[in-house]
């Protein structure tokens, strides 16, 4: 007998209701087996979905209708999704199962080829052939001829075929998940794309240093002009491929002039890929050849005009040739030619930070703190500058001018964390810490008052963010109690309530748990799956403080108050029945 549901969950009518694009999502969904506890009782179908979590979905005959139900954001906004899809299409597949067992045959394939004789099964392959292609290419690749010309030619029509399937692969934006999909090209792709790479591990065992070398090169020089250079799978293809093509280079079947000639030709294709791949080969090259690109690159490099502090311009060329440049430096121990590098090339705090440790390095100490207040003063307020600039300044004896520069970078960014951690550090070394810790919390205090004052009466509290600095402070440095005191009262974050009433707990669980009671009440205002999972986490919280402080009784009875009150909300008092709450 046919059920109700079996007259609305068609696939014409889940793809109709979904969409092109929710449907092929939900195919996906189905095939992966994300579909569990599918449930039937011939009115309507029930199960969990899982997907970035596990999601309840319903399927229905309204009236003759296909409809659906989802606890995901878009079955919730009232739309047929992914989910629904999924879960028709895993139906209709065991229905289809159990009709297929019902009528299953007694015919064994495999015993039927077992009974076959040589010319019988040759024409059963031929047969099928045309239809399994990708496993006759499987067995093509793996049974090349011995012939390296043939074999070369057969395996550069490989490597077209993956620059036709490269250029063909398709990448969109997925604004449900927030994130980057490629279509089924990429999988085929990749798959091609491993074969040739075994091919290529197979020769690189058995030494086909040439042949390896030939059609390495070629691959290399046709996908720099791929279209599609960006996507993950042709980088790492490509980066593959440029192993072996070093493997085949340093057994030397082509001569250094050969391989460096070669090389220019794709360098000047490295833009395509940022670089990446033209590095790997220029790093692995031997040094002779690598000798001959410093020649030329020096020369370009010279022509280049000195950057500037704060230009945050980004030449990708230049990049690529000044950390070469600066590897070879290294390597050759040029300390001239690295320290005209990194002045030239100096635009960010990095590149500030890296010149001032070489000056150091070779004996240029007086160069280093008009170096880092120039910085200091042209990039403004940048921690790593501002940080070395007070280090060096207590190195060479200017304590005072060091905890000026502290003090006034902590008053500019009272709220910042590094600023503070900064002062401490360099009073600490002239042992006047403690007067200027409190220095700082007078500071804020004072601020505080202001912003109080300033936003008397105002639908936005702003002052909240000071008062709240002060507690972080004094919490953070030991002043515990003077924190929750001053905490009391006070619009601050749920974190800083949780540090707080975690602390509190110790002593006094009692108070902790009145803190939590105040989160909760906060918390069970939105609604949401994510919302309801937040609930829990502080219920749980709650409960350990109340047990505590042994009022289990009081938890008790604020969760039966929460299941009468919100007992419409289905999801919140599962969550809550999961939790055993």
């Amino acid at each position: 007998m046919k059920n109700k549901i079996d007259e609305v969950v068609t696939v014409s009518n889940l793809r109709s209701m979904a969409g092109s694009r929710s449907y092929m999502r939900g195919e996906e969904y189905f095939q992966d087996g994300a579909v569990k506890n599918l449930y039937c009782d011939g009115e309507q179908l029930t199960a969990d979905v899982r997907g970035t979590q596990v999601y309840r979905a319903r399927i229905t005959n309204d009236n003759g209708h296909l409809d659906g139900k989802c606890s995901c954001p878009v079955g919730r906004d009232g739309d047929f999704c992914k989910h629904l899809v999924a879960l028709g299409l895993t139906y209709l597949y065991k229905q289809e199962e159990a009709l297929e067992k019902k009528n299953k045959s007694t015919f064994s394939w495999k015993e039927f080829l077992q009974k076959c004789d040589k010319e019988e099964l040759i024409k059963i392959i031929l047969e099928m052939s045309p239809n399994n292609a990708q496993l006759v290419e499987r067995y093509r690749m793996a049974n090349l001829p011995s012939s390296p010309n043939v074999k070369l030619r057969e395996l550069k029509s490989k490597v077209d075929e993956l620059f036709r399937l490269a250029e063909d692969m398709e990448e969109y934006y997925d604004d449900y998940w927030d994130g980057y999909e490629v279509d089924d090209s990429e999988e085929i792709f990749n798959e091609q794309s491993d074969l040739l790479l075994k091919v290529l591990e197979r020769l690189t065992i058995q030494e086909e240093f040439k042949l390896l070398f030939g059609i390495t090169t070629y691959a290399i020089g046709k996908f720099l002009d791929s279209s599609n250079a960006e996507m993950d799978s042709v980088q790492e293809f490509v980066d593959r491929l440029t192993g072996y093509y070093l493997e085949a280079t340093r057994a030397q079947p082509k001569s250094n002039d050969e391989i460096f000639n070669l090389f220019l030709e794709w360098e000047d294709k490295g833009q395509n890929f940022g670089y990446g791949v033209i590095s790997r080969i220029l790093s692995g090259l031997p040094e002779e050849i690598m000798e001959k690109w410093v020649v030329g690159a020096l020369e370009e490099w010279r022509s280049y005009p000195p950057c500037k502090l704060g230009d945050y311009s980004y030449n990708e060329e230049r990049s690529y040739v000044e950390r070469h440049l600066l590897t070879w430096a290294n390597e050759q121990k040029n300390d001239s030619l690295k320290l005209e590098i990194l002045e030239k090339k100096m635009q960010s705090a990095g590149d500030v930070v890296d010149l001032a440790r070489e000056y150091h390095r070779q004996g240029m100490q007086a160069k280093v703190i008009p170096l880092l207040k120039k910085a200091h003063k042209e990039l403004g307020r940048t921690p790593a500058i501002t940080d070395l600039l007070a280090e060096e300044l207590q190195k060479t004896g200017n304590d005072d001018e060091a905890l000026a520069m502290a003090w006034e970078e902590f008053t500019k960014d009272p709220m910042d964390d590094t600023a503070l951690n900064r002062l401490q550090t360099v009073s600490s070394k002239m042992k006047c810490w403690k007067e200027y810790y409190q220095k700082a919390l007078d500071f804020l205090e004072e601020q505080d008052k202001k912003d109080s004052k300033r936003t008397s009466g105002s639908f936005y509290s702003y002052h909240n963010s000071m008062r709240q600095r002060r507690v972080e402070v004094l919490f953070t440095h030991g002043d515990q109690l003077t924190a929750w005191n001053l905490a009391q009262g006070s619009s601050l974050s749920e974190e800083w309530w949780l540090k707080l009433a975690a602390w509190r707990s110790k002593e006094v669980p009692k108070e902790a748990a009145s803190i939590l009671r105040q989160l909760l009440d906060a918390a069970l205002r939105p609604t949401g799956e994510n919302a309801y999972r937040h609930v829990i986490q502080l219920l749980q919280v709650y409960r350990k403080y109340l047990q505590m402080a042994n009022c289990e009784a009081e938890f008790s009875a604020y969760c039966a108050n929460i299941r009468q009150e919100y007992k419409r909300r289905r999801l919140l008092m599962e969550q809550m029945n999961a939790a055993k709450l």
